[in-house]
């Protein structure tokens, strides 16, 4: 559910990026040749660009697709290899974790004290914050759900399991 849940905010968050660059360059034309602008193109796009990214992180993670710089790790022993993917998805699931925690406190203190933009639009901050905050609990969900799968299976065969990663085709596949 949890993969599903990940794919369509991926694919939300792609639709974001795409509407936001169109948006974008109808107002940069607009501003250039007929002399009109949205005066919004600055905020829109930074809301896009935040939210589209952190809505697509659990997906990443799920189909691999964080950069990782694996410089010395094919080259440690197996066993090693897996304790520090543990350790990784463990790491990452803390500081999104932490991320998201905070996340949600601001959004709930911006909903509280009618915080807004200061901007054209005059935003209630809370909107983009809780989509930020929606995406960083997303990913540590999935970090909890791999580190748990992973430690579930371990127990079951009696050694340190590999942690699975699922690729793109499985997780698109329910769709």
């Amino acid at each position: 559910m949890l993969d599903r849940v990940a794919t369509a905010m991926a694919y939300l968050a792609g639709a974001t990026l795409l509407l936001a660059s169109f948006y974008i360059t109808f107002d940069v034309l607009g501003r250039r040749f007929v002399g009109v602008s949205s005066g919004a193109t600055d905020e829109f796009g930074g809301y896009a660009l935040a939210v589209g990214g952190a809505w697509a992180l659990a997906f990443a993670l799920t189909t691999g697709s964080h950069v990782r710089i694996d410089v010395l790790l094919p080259h440690l022993p197996r066993r090693l290899q897996s304790l520090l993917n543990y350790a990784a998805i463990v790491a990452m699931g803390f500081f999104a974790s932490v991320l998201a925690f905070y996340m949600w406190k601001l959004t709930i203190e911006s909903f509280a004290t009618d915080a807004r933009a200061m901007s054209f639009l005059r935003t209630p901050l809370f909107l983009p914050q809780g989509c930020l905050a929606l995406g960083f609990a997303l990913l540590a969900a999935h970090a909890a759900v791999i580190f748990l799968v992973g430690v579930v299976q371990s127990l079951r065969l009696g050694r340190l399991a590999e942690l699975a990663v699922l690729q793109v085709d499985d997780v698109t596949e329910g769709l």
